[in-house]
């Protein structure tokens, strides 16, 4: 999700709970200067400070409730996730910012609730009245999405709004203490606010100052294999080996504009009116003003995928093509292919190219890229998956008795609901690659497997 929809759905929800809070006030006001002072002659008296925080009190309440159910459907299947820190673990192994947007959201969004709580009434001054407080409405938004179905029951969500709670309350307090001139308390209650940017920051430092990124494939949660029946057809090699670390072409979001707008030039596209959305790492154009057409590129590595919609029309139909002409057509837009790689029809007018890890010099070429030719003759899709990566430095890796060990420690990907295997049968294993979360393609161990009936090809890190 990206931040321009998170601030859709924040001006969504704002709106309508100030709405709410207007009506809501009008009542109020009528029920107590009309009915209460008025008519019944009540003396109490309301200060404005309590008009105010009672209304942003009531907004937030109505905020947060709208967020969590009513910006989802139903449908969650009773779904719970009781693995403490399982979102910090999926965060930092796919390390982007929408994976840590939610963890770090998730803390914010209690912020508010600590803050307005010892302002709303003295007793919430006491730490276990605004703390508890805190855990009972988390407790009750997490335990409703579970039984009505709008969510799933995440302990790390309790844990994020429980934090979110402790930082606000930490912020109230320590400005009533500062506005006393008493520093020292006020900076033991702003010490959870500072220790948790602490965290964060160190975090993200220790990534940044590594060398390698971090893989995707590496696992948030074990996988249940007590039960599990386990066979092979290979003998794992116990020797470490020694394997070459390389390094996928890069594009800051200006160089992949201008190779969005030179590719759409070489394919004759108007780009006067593009129109374009980013996100981390990624852009989407899209133009429709001569036709309509798209390119989604990826700039961790130069791939994208472009396509001309016209290929939906009934005008047109896919069209056989001969390679030379082919070869020479992706070569006028930019597009180099190994002398050696020969391109595979799939379909009618569809073709592919292949290359599996082929070492030139210094560079591995991995991927493959697949076109569509139509009867207007013209190419109307490509999906461009072919990467030259450079060679970054050797480095030392595991053996494949260490890797296949992994697994049976239950440290590998596997996305069914219960985490649990019953029978795992390896065919075969090799050396592969994987992108990391810098751009680095790492090697990594390709199992190739029958996974409770399925085919699957289990990925574990090299080193």
């Amino acid at each position: 999700m990206r931040l321009e929809e998170i601030t859709r759905i924040l001006s969504q929800y704002f709106w309508l709970a100030l709405t709410a809070v207007v009506v809501l006030g009008a009542v109020i006001f009528v029920g107590y200067f009309i009915v209460y002072r008025k008519l019944l002659g009540g003396k109490k008296r309301l200060s404005l400070q309590k008009w105010l925080v009672g209304g942003m009190f009531t907004g937030y309440i109505i905020m947060v409730l709208g967020v969590t159910f009513l910006s989802r459907g139903p449908g969650f299947e009773n779904e719970m996730n009781l693995s403490l820190f399982y979102s910090y673990r999926d965060a930092w192994y796919g390390f982007s910012v929408r994976h840590w947007q939610f963890v770090i959201l998730n803390i914010v969004m209690f912020v508010p609730l600590g803050i307005l709580l010892p302002l709303l009434h003295p007793r919430f001054k006491k730490a276990v009245w605004t703390i508890g407080a805190a855990f009972l409405f988390t407790l009750f938004i997490e335990s409703t999405q579970y039984v009505t179905k709008f969510g799933r029951f995440v302990v790390d969500d309790l844990f994020n709004n429980f934090i979110g709670g402790i930082i606000g309350y930490g912020i109230c307090m320590g400005v009533m203490k500062l506005r006393e001139r008493r520093v020292k308390p006020a900076i033991l209650y702003f010490s959870p606010l500072l220790l948790v940017v602490a965290i964060f920051g160190g975090l993200f430092g220790y990534y940044h100052l590594k060398e390698f990124g971090n893989l995707s494939i590496v696992p948030a949660m074990k996988v249940d294999m007590n039960q599990a029946n386990i066979t092979t057809d290979v003998e794992f090699d116990d020797r470490k080996g020694t394997s070459t670390v390389y390094k996928a072409p890069f594009y800051t979001q200006e160089e992949g504009d201008a190779f969005v707008l030179d590719f759409f030039g070489k394919m004759g596209v108007d780009t006067s009116n593009l129109e374009t959305i980013y996100y981390q790492n990624e852009g989407v154009y899209r133009t429709s003003d001569s036709g309509d057409y798209s390119i989604w590129f990826y700039g961790i590595d130069g791939s994208y995928r472009y396509t001309d919609f016209s290929a939906f029309d009934e005008s047109v139909a896919p069209k056989k093509v001969n390679e030379e002409e082919l070869r020479e057509m992706v070569t006028s837009i930019g597009i180099e292919l190994p002398p050696d790689a020969a391109f595979q029809k799939t379909e009618e007018g569809m073709y592919r190219v292949s290359v599996d890890k082929l070492v030139d010099g210094d560079n591995l070429i991995d991927g493959y890229l697949s076109v569509s030719y139509y009867s207007d003759d013209t190419i109307k899709q490509i999906d461009n998956y072919l990467i030259t990566y450079e060679k970054v430095r050797d480095i030392e890796i595991k053996s494949e008795q260490e890797a296949y060990e992994q697994i049976l420690g239950g440290n590998f990907q596997h996305y069914s609901r219960d985490r649990k295997l019953a029978t795992l049968h390896i065919f075969d294993v090799t050396l592969s690659y994987f992108l990391d979360t810098k751009g680095y393609y790492q090697p990594v161990y390709a199992f190739y497997s029958e996974m409770d009936g399925e085919e699957v090809t289990i990925l574990v890190p090299g080193f």
